[in-house]
């Protein structure tokens, strides 16, 4: 069997030359970049870009060599030798997969590149490549070291030499930021001034000066200085971030230019949040057969949320005004990652108590993990509500009624049915035991009237004056119908001892209702009274009769007699339960009367011009100092810029940006002649001012023509 022929191994100096070419053009290049990380950023800077750039140039040489392979051999030597006789792929087929002919042709192939190193295959040198990748590494390596750097905020280049004699010259300046431990955050250091903390940050400032100033300080926007602390010739200060600072730092050194100012903004803990994820509604009506209620609850912060948060549980009992509260608390236990976890709960409905027609009130309370003083949310109050049963709903008007007043409708009906069976049950009660339940529903039916009565305006006594056959009582006797010489009875409901104060005037005047009522009775055309239609008022007063007979037979142990009048007062409240109209007083507009012998007749006599009231200044006074400053910054008088301080001071959260605002106004001081800085000031002032109420723009008078047309008509 013949041998495999390995013609990939021919590949092998083309590939290493492919290698050393393209890290010939990359390694100048890389050391280039490094040199002005270093220049910059510092060494730990230029070693991490220097590494970086070797591997990515490693990735791509390897990348670039891979294409040398058995292939590309196969078609360089049918290219390049004539004695291959274009069958060098026979060289790539497996030996038993070939003829007897084919295997012929490859051993001949096989003894002509016995002598084949693969030398001849490899591509020449990139010179031209190499060179300028050279060039260019040196040139920018060179300038990269000899190149002066200035960084935003310093006085002179980190690391230039003092003049000797002359002021002090600053070398290096680091700012080291050390967040809250709850934060998570780990320390860094920045190579400059100017830099955004968390709120509650230990800043720690390293500056070194050659020669060293006698003193160094730290001199804020409002005048307040914190001293250095001198180390050599390395000055340090600590102090907390509690708030966005304009500063800047001062040697002390006179004639010298005012250093300029250096911003450090403190970022603010935001509370965190609380997301309902299950149930999807803040009411869920409960189904049935259902005994857990499941929670779900995300909650994020931008540093962490406790681990713990705690869950309050109402249960309401009773209805109406009888309802009563049983709270308790639980403690739940958080999964997932600090920034975002999640809280769940799965509540026992029967261990609760929670019944029918009341409700299960749910409510998570989170907190952050800030130290001192941790935020706290709340969510949402989740409720889980057991619908009562409420039985055969009615519709339209008779549903509505039913909903409103269920109590009202259902006691007539059970008073006649209480009633029906008393009057079955008469022959096996004692006489005093059935005339006690004859009393008793009597005393059911006058409550009952006396809640209706309500609706109508009237206002009974707790114990109403019945007739009865006592000896102290007189008997009843119909009521006189009116007539022009008898004066109007009381009101239904009243009487002359009901304890409504209805005492005799002494400047009543026969005939006159409005006396008689005011001397008798109380205006009772307010409240629910005005709730129904004269129709319906008419059903219901008969109503109100039928139950008062229905009432004064149940009190005479008579309830065979008092179930007549009870079926009328049930049919007729039904009608009212099904009345279409409901009146509701209303005030119309109170217009003069039109004039028409006035119209079209041009008399513009009692008229008076329409005058729009000014629109409110809401901003006048308070942007009067702003204003006064935007408008003095177009020109080339001097502003008041201690009075636009004192605004900014006071504007508080209505200014988007007071740091921006304050050095913009400090280089304004600096400089009052610059122009730019004016215009940069009057920009941001332009922004801080508040938008000037809507006005509405009046008509114009017109030229000479139009106003005397105008004079005319007037």
């Amino acid at each position: 069997m013949t041998t495999a022929f390995d013609i990939g191994q021919l590949a092998a100096p083309a590939r290493r030359r492919s290698l050393a070419n393209t890290l010939a053009i990359a390694a100048p290049l890389v050391a280039a970049a490094a040199a002005l990380a270093w220049r910059w950023q510092g060494v730990p800077a230029a070693l991490a870009v220097l590494a970086l750039g070797l591997a990515l140039a490693v990735a791509i040489a390897r990348h670039r060599a891979r294409r040398f392979d058995a292939r590309w051999v196969a078609r360089r030597l049918d290219a390049g030798r004539t004695d291959m006789e274009d069958s060098t792929d026979l060289l790539l087929a497996a030996p038993d997969a070939l003829g007897p002919l084919q295997q012929l042709q490859r051993a001949r192939l096989q003894a002509r590149l016995a002598d084949e190193t693969g030398a001849a295959l490899a591509a020449e040198w990139h010179r031209g490549a190499i060179a300028v990748a050279w060039a260019a590494g040196l040139a920018i390596t060179a300038a990269a070291f000899l190149w002066p750097v200035s960084r935003p905020g310093d006085t002179t280049r980190p690391g230039a030499a003092a003049a000797p004699g002359g002021p002090p010259q600053l070398v290096s300046q680091q700012l080291r930021i050390v967040p809250p431990a709850y934060t998570g955050l780990p320390a860094r250091t920045v190579d400059g001034l100017d830099a955004r903390a968390p709120q509650g940050s230990r800043l720690e400032w390293s500056i070194k000066y050659k020669p060293a100033p006698t003193a160094l300080e730290l001199t804020l926007l409002n005048g307040q200085m914190r001293p250095f602390t001198p180390r050599g010739d390395t000055f340090t200060l600590t102090q907390t971030l509690d708030r966005s600072m304009l500063y800047r730092i001062d040697a002390g050194e006179k004639g010298t230019a005012l250093p300029p100012l250096h911003r450090i903004d403190a970022i603010r803990d935001t509370p965190p949040t609380l997301r309902v994820l299950d149930p999807e509604r803040t009411l869920t009506q409960m189904t049935r057969g259902q005994r857990r209620w499941n929670l779900n609850f995300e909650a994020s912060d931008d540093h962490g949320v406790s681990q713990t948060a705690r869950l309050r549980i109402i249960v309401t009992k009773g209805e109406g005004e009888n309802i009563t509260f049983q709270e308790r608390t639980t403690t739940l236990t958080g999964s997932g990652p600090a920034r975002k976890r999640r809280f769940s709960a799965s509540l026992d409905i029967a261990a609760l108590g929670l019944t029918t027609g009341n409700d299960l009130v749910a409510q998570l309370t989170i907190t952050d993990n800030r130290s001192p003083g941790p935020q706290s949310a709340r969510g949402p109050s989740l409720i889980l509500r057991w619908p009562p049963d409420q039985g055969v709903q009615g519709s339209g008007l008779d549903g509505m009624v039913r909903t409103v007043l269920p109590a009202y409708f259902r006691s007539q009906r059970q008073i006649i049915i209480d009633a029906e069976a008393l009057q079955k049950a008469r022959r096996s009660l004692p006489p005093a035991r059935f005339s006690e339940r004859s009393n008793a529903l009597g005393i059911d039916q006058a409550i009952l009237r006396q809640r209706y009565g309500r609706f109508l305006g009237d206002e009974v006594s707790e114990e109403p004056a019945l007739p009865t056959n006592d000896a102290a009582e007189k008997p009843a006797t119909p009521a006189p119908k009116p007539d022009a010489d008898t004066p109007a009875p009381l009101p239904s409901g009243h009487a002359a001892d009901d304890g409504h104060d209805h005492a005799p005037s002494k400047s009543a005047t026969f005939g006159d209702a409005s006396n008689v009522l005011a001397e008798y009775g109380h205006a009772h055309e307010e409240g629910d009274a005005t709730l129904i239609d004269p129709e319906s008022r008419t059903l219901l007063r008969q109503a109100l009769d039928a139950m008062f007979e229905s009432e004064r037979n149940l009190r005479q142990s008579a309830p065979d007699q008092a179930l007549p009048p009870a079926y009328v007062a049930l049919r007729l409240i039904k009608k009212v339960q099904e009345a279409t109209r409901i009146y509701l007083s209303r005030t119309g507009p109170d217009l003069p009367p039109i004039d028409p012998a006035r119209r079209l007749t041009g008399d513009r006599k009692a008229l008076a011009a329409p005058r729009l009231a000014p629109p409110p200044r809401l901003a006048g006074d308070v942007d009067a100092v702003p204003a006064a400053a935007w408008r003095t910054l177009a020109g080339p008088d001097d502003v008041d810029l201690g009075a636009l301080q004192r605004w900014i001071d006071g504007a508080g959260s209505r200014v988007g940006d007071p740091l921006a605002l304050a050095a913009a106004i400090d280089t304004v001081a600096r400089d009052p002649r610059c122009r730019p800085c004016r215009d940069r000031l009057r920009g941001l002032l332009w922004q801080a001012l508040a938008v000037p109420p809507a006005q509405v723009t009046r008509r114009a008078t017109g030229d000479a023509a139009g106003r005397r047309y105008l004079d005319a008509l007037r």
